[in-house]
């Protein structure tokens, strides 16, 4: 037991630490570096202790709240929220609060998300943003606040932005499905465009044309939401319609699994007569079956590159790059059981393939 918390001193925060009372200060007003081991041992003994200095003094002192917002654009989906805990305890390591809004992809609540953290005075915003607008961003940018734009990219704002290499990753996934044979490709898009989308389906158009294969229309289907029903429908739609397709690379995992249920409704194999390749790499890939085969987001990577950038943005001794840096993190193909080469000849009718079952579509 340590003593009673009035009679606490950061002299005994030192000593549990190991260290020097000037590393406990730095660690607590952030006035200078200090690595993340001594910073971790010192909010360890600050928390067995129970000492709690009056950071709120400080704070106001200051004009610093240490408390940083986290705008996502979806709660729901599995990759941001692991991605919002990774960042939580990377800050409060760091001495710093997160509050987290969720805009569900809505462009008012958005706005919302980010005017509620202004009036709580944060000291910089993380976001996952929901569209290409960046006119409140550059407003929250003007007024001296930090603002780091993850696995998006607004052009011409002039903000840090950490993101995946999203083209690479749907180039990647594309030409595996080209490597094992295949030559009609299927596409669920999202339905409405944002910059990864759009990178992604350019860059399963490019590898197409690069391998000499021809994109029909046809053989891109707009998936009518973010879930599983969504993507179900989708791959349901590119069946009737391209009758030759022999495989499906969707933007999305959940988008995926959905495919791979219609995929199995209208009669088929994944993927003996279909394979499927999903995006983002949850952590059912590796439990359905059969498994996935998706692309990385390597969520730790990124939750660390943001918080380091941040801390050097929240740092005033450190020199300021007014345009904004763009971090790029390459992704991984994580090859699973859910695709194969073709079958020869494709897929054929699937009216007619389901009447020689006997079944009827769904």
């Amino acid at each position: 037991m340590g003593k009673p918390p009035t009679t606490l001193t950061i002299k005994d925060v030192a000593r549990r630490a190991g260290v020097s009372t000037a590393t406990v200060s730095h660690v607590l007003n952030k006035t200078r570096f200090v690595s993340e081991e001594l910073t971790t041992r010192v909010n360890d003994a600050i928390h067995e202790l129970g000492y709690y200095p009056n950071l709120l003094v400080g704070s106001l002192r200051k004009k610093k709240t240490y408390t940083v917002g986290l705008v996502l654009a979806s709660i729901s989906n599995e990759t941001f929220g692991l991605l919002a805990e990774t960042i939580q305890k990377m800050l409060f390591n760091q001495g710093y609060n997160l509050i987290i809004c969720n805009t569900s992809n809505d462009g008012d609540l958005e706005r919302e998300a980010f005017n509620t953290l202004l009036m709580k005075k944060v000291d910089a915003i993380i976001t996952v943003p929901t569209g290409l607008d960046g006119d409140k961003l550059k407003e929250i940018k003007a007024i001296g606040i930090p603002v780091i734009l993850v696995d998006r990219v607004i052009p011409g704002i002039g903000l840090d932005t950490v993101r995946v290499d999203n083209y690479k990753g749907a180039y990647m996934a594309t030409e595996h499905l080209i490597g094992l044979g295949h030559q009609v490709i299927g596409y669920i898009d999202r339905k409405i465009d944002k910059s990864h989308s759009i990178e992604q389906r350019t860059a399963y158009l490019d590898a197409l044309q690069a391998h000499g294969l021809t994109c029909d229309p046809a053989n891109i289907v707009r998936a009518d939401g973010y879930d599983y029903k969504a993507g179900m429908e989708a791959a349901r739609a590119l069946i009737r319609k391209t009758p030759r397709l022999t495989a499906i690379l969707a933007y999305y995992d959940i988008a995926a699994l959905g495919a791979m249920r219609g995929i199995f409704d209208l009669g088929y194999r994944v993927p003996e007569e279909v394979s499927v390749v999903g995006y983002d790499d949850m952590s059912f890939t590796d439990a359905t079956w059969p498994r996935l085969t998706t692309v990385s987001f390597p969520v730790h990577r990124i939750a660390r590159t943001v918080c380091d950038l941040l801390m050097k943005r929240l740092d005033p001794t450190e020199c300021q790059d007014e345009k904004g840096k763009d971090i790029v993190i390459l992704p991984k193909l994580v090859v699973r059981d859910s695709t194969a080469p073709p079958r020869r000849e494709g897929i054929m009718d699937p009216e007619l393939f389901l009447r020689a079952k006997g079944r009827g579509a769904k």
